[in-house]
């Protein structure tokens, strides 16, 4: 979070406009409003695995139909063909990766082929920036692609929260600090979870900040470190809530493992966060990137069979846990390599690379065709783009998290072909079951008073009512309901004629109903 425009919108009620790719964004105060609080699936679930360093994707994802090409430009560290686990005839993938591999042919991986954007960046840290807001290679933006999402749907964020009705971090990353692709215009989502044992206990229970820049700088941090203290006990509550049931995790010597087998074990736990960041170093390999004499050794071929066998183990462990439905996965990387291997038997920055989606909900197979590779690659020459990264990030708005076509466009800046990543009979269906919930309201028009019901699961439940441009209106009732049907009369006659949206929200989702005052 910037600490500077925290502090100067604290006071907001509503999350104010920011600037993104040549165009102002409201976050709230739009037409779109409404279909955020009627269509966002906080059911739905994501996991960002990131391959920090810039994976090698041919020697991933293998062009086998280029194969002759290929040895010519990167015989010294290609393996045999021989070896090459088939994916089709054209395509396989590399032979450490045996798991993902039946992953593929059990209809459960989509690979995305060429994926990049227009005049790529060959530096990590740029790179990386580009990928995580989605921005162009031109243009700097603070905010991540998905932390503008949850600016929409939490706009107050992180004032008030964690709340009775949002007591789950948002947004969940695994490591020492937050992942900038949760970072809003006002605040990162992403709460930070380096092990189960940190915590954050004041010991200084009142404390008056000075009226200073470096009081107001203290305060900011201070407020911050209880608030993760405040989601540390919910992550706890998860994680004994449930076991994990998979014996394919590696024992030892698997951090992205590791991870993955904690963020199943929350899920399986109740935790609702939408979003968990995951990562694994090391695929910046200038050299050794696979032994001199052995192919399938050195340090690619390690990491792809640590990230197979981690996949693999984490869609079991959900499959298992009755959790494989809600959750999406995606690897992504900064950059791929350059065609032509160097003489360390290793690649250099490069530029497009193969995607990797997965989840028992995902739009299986090839999208896109095997890179064209040239008879005699030199080093200048690069892997051309075929599928811009946005376009997935519309695929994972829309299909996933049941954003419309407009806010998609606003939130990318301009509009993408959508590529299909989530099988065509999911998209924009809710994924969790459960007892059926509608909101009645009557008489609607309403004059003075109108009833309302709804089915209450013994939970808080607060009412608001919004203008049809988004602005809230009153917050009209906040209370906790015993569970069954609830039948209450509400008092609107104090409105001003017109058409609102009335909205209950609960923890387990919200429902809304159009109203016209009279």
């Amino acid at each position: 979070m910037e600490r500077r425009k925290f502090l100067k919108y604290t006071g907001a009620t509503v999350a104010a406009p920011f600037f993104f790719q040549g165009q102002w964004i409201q976050a709230m105060a739009n037409q779109t409003a409404f279909d955020v609080l009627r269509s966002f699936n906080p059911n739905r679930k994501m996991v960002l695995i990131q391959l920090d360093g810039g994976n090698d994707g041919l020697n991933m994802v293998i062009p086998i139909s280029q194969y002759d090409n290929l040895a010519n430009a990167r015989r010294n560290i290609l393996v045999n063909q021989s070896q090459i686990l088939k994916l089709t005839d054209e395509t396989g993938l590399n032979p450490a990766m045996p798991e993902l591999t039946n992953l593929y042919k059990e209809g459960k991986v989509q690979i995305v082929q060429g994926v990049g954007y227009p005049n790529p960046n060959l530096s990590h840290f740029r790179s990386k920036d580009i990928l995580i807001s989605a921005s162009d290679a031109k243009t700097v933006i603070n905010s991540g692609w998905a932390g503008r999402m949850f600016g929409k749907e939490y706009p107050t964020y992180p004032i008030g929260f964690p709340n009775e009705m949002q007591p789950h971090p948002i947004a969940l990353t695994l490591g020492s600090t937050s992942s900038s692709i949760c970072q809003g215009d006002l605040a990162n989502y992403s709460t930070v979870l380096k092990s189960l044992t940190s915590t954050y206990s004041s010991t200084t229970p009142t404390v008056v900040y000075p009226e200073t820049p470096f009081g107001n700088e203290l305060k900011f941090i201070t407020n911050v470190m209880e608030q993760t203290e405040g989601y540390l006990a919910v992550i706890k509550a998860a994680v004994a809530k449930a076991k994990n049931l998979s014996t394919m995790y590696p024992a030892s010597g698997n951090s992205l493992s590791d991870q993955l087998k904690l963020v199943a074990n929350l899920i399986a736990g109740g935790l609702q966060t939408q979003i968990y960041v995951v990562s694994l170093g090391g695929w910046d390999t200038h050299s050794g990137q696979v032994g001199e004499t052995d192919k399938l050794t050195g340090t690619q071929p390690a990491l792809l069979s640590k990230l197979s066998k981690a996949i693999a183990a984490f869609q079991d462990d959900l499959r298992l846990l009755n959790k494989a439905d809600e959750v999406l996965g995606f690897v992504f990387t900064e950059f791929g390599r350059r065609i032509k291997s160097n003489d360390s038997f290793g690649t250099d920055h490069g530029t497009t690379w193969p995607a990797i989606i997965f989840g028992s909900k995902v739009n299986p197979g090839l999208i896109g065709s095997n890179p064209v590779i040239p008879v005699a690659a030199t080093k200048s020459d690069y892997l051309a783009m075929q599928n811009d990264f946005r376009s997935i990030y519309a695929g994972f708005y829309k299909q996933w998290f049941s954003l419309d076509g407009s806010q998609v466009n606003q939130l990318l800046g301009e509009t993408f072909p959508e590529i299909q990543v989530v099988a065509p009979n999911t998209s924009n269906q809710p994924i969790a079951s459960g007892a059926e919930e509608k909101l009645k309201l009557w008489p609607n028009p309403v004059e003075n008073q109108a009833t309302i019901s709804f089915e209450s699961d013994g939970e808080l439940i607060q009412i608001t009512v919004y203008s049809m441009t988004g602005q809230l209106v009153e917050n009209h009732l906040r209370q906790k309901f015993p569970r069954g049907k609830q039948q209450l009369v509400l008092q609107l006659g104090h409105l001003a004629s017109g058409s609102y949206q009335l909205v209950l929200n609960r923890k387990s989702g919200r429902e809304s109903i159009q109203m016209v005052v009279k």
